[in-house]
């Protein structure tokens, strides 16, 4: 506590030109001395530095190569004109169209059906022809056909035919 302020203030200072200074007197400022670092530090920086590097590496990878499921869709048949189907021996072929094309999605050739005529004014059914063969089945979709070629003894042809314009269903029949 003996130095006054001003004292300490001057000390402080850089000595003025020419005058001597306590590093040895020629006015020359000497840079801060190196000294190695603290081994804690070169730790940290080493950690620092490989982090730096797996970062670069994962950003500048290419994504891993992962092949899309292969799902497999069957292509659409072209549309060839149809073969005509092999109506058996004693039965003729009669197209029929169903009151609810919906139906025809749940039909395929080969099944058998029961053919029954609705009766628009009570409701009621009657029965046309059973276990009648399923020929062929056109699009629920074709506004112009949406019906089934059914192979029909001559008796259960003649009921079909009879009365044009009438509501046809079928029960399809487990094969």
């Amino acid at each position: 506590m003996g130095r006054s302020s001003s004292a300490r203030l001057g000390s402080a200072l850089p000595p003025a030109p020419g005058s001597p200074s306590r590093d040895g007197g020629d006015g020359r400022l000497d840079p801060v001395r190196w000294r190695p670092p603290a081994r804690g530090l070169l730790l940290r920086l080493a950690v620092v530095a490989i982090l730096l590097g797996a970062a670069a590496l994962v950003s500048w990878s290419p994504p891993p190569t992962c092949d899309p499921p292969a799902y497999t869709v069957p292509a659409a048949a072209p549309s060839a004109p149809a073969a005509s189907p092999s109506i058996p021996s004693g039965s003729m072929g009669v197209p029929v169209r169903l009151s609810d094309p919906a139906a025809l999605a749940l039909v395929e050739p080969g099944n058998r059906v029961d053919l029954l005529r609705l009766d628009d004014a009570d409701g009621s059914t009657e029965p046309v022809a059973q276990s009648a063969l399923v020929l062929q089945v056109t699009s629920p979709d074709d506004p112009t056909a949406g019906g089934l070629l059914l192979a029909l003894s001559p008796t259960e042809a003649q009921r079909a035919v009879a009365a044009p314009g009438q509501s046809f269903t079928v029960l399809i029949r487990p094969g």
